[in-house]
């Protein structure tokens, strides 16, 4: 349990941190992090942290989960590893293809850039810190799901580049993360749990790298 205290304070510090900060360079983009905009992302990474930190909940969620994932005994076919780059692979593409990011290559590479240091940092830190046990043994570093986490800060990105004004862009992408999650628990690579985590983690790291954007200046 104090594991999941721990996750949740970090958490919670991290949060009220950054929501007091606002934009105070002016680059064509409101880069100010709202509240609201830490409430998914926050809801994913407390769910996980506390089943992982629960016994009770891993044998009520993340077990029979994985019992159901495997109960044909198929082989792996874990595509996910390519998959998960596909999200963020998007936004240069539609952007060749002629439609207008918010952001220019320069600071879409950055933004890129810092997200995957943040996210990084967050699943190497968390992964030491719970040291738990992948679904199928011996290794003791499954939480949280990195591919997923990959996946998920590459499907936001491409959520605030074209989401607002093609919103369909932004649910392909979500759910080409959502699926990555999913694959990761059918192949057995990880528990429900991480899962869930992984996803907040990369929204999350995301949404602090838009943050921090006027403060780096690319």
């Amino acid at each position: 349990m104090r594991k999941v205290l721990f996750l949740i304070s970090c958490l919670s510090f991290l949060a009220s941190s950054f929501a007091q900060r606002s934009d105070t360079l002016s680059c064509g983009y409101d880069h100010s992090l709202q509240p609201s905009q830490i409430v998914a992302p926050s809801l994913l990474i407390a769910s996980g942290s506390i089943i992982v930190g629960s016994d009770y909940l891993h044998s009520k969620i993340n077990v029979p989960i994985e019992q159901w994932s495997q109960r044909d005994g198929h082989d792996r076919f874990e595509i996910e590893n390519f998959i998960q780059y596909v999200p963020l692979a998007t936004v240069p593409v539609l952007k060749l293809c002629g439609l207008e990011s918010r952001h220019s290559w320069r600071d879409l590479a950055s933004l890129a850039g810092g997200a995957t240091i943040l996210s990084f940092g967050f699943s190497q830190g968390f992964k030491y810190l719970t040291k738990e046990e992948r679904p199928y043994g011996g290794v003791f570093n499954s939480f949280p799901s990195g591919h997923t986490m990959t996946a998920f800060w590459g499907a936001e990105i491409l959520r605030r580049e074209y989401g607002e004004e093609y919103p369909g862009i932004a649910v392909a992408g979500y759910a080409v993360a959502a699926g990555v999650g999913c694959l990761r628990v059918y192949n057995n690579r990880h528990w429900a749990a991480d899962i869930l985590a992984g996803a907040g983690f990369g929204i999350l790291s995301a949404s602090l790298m838009y943050w921090l954007a006027p403060y780096l200046r690319f």
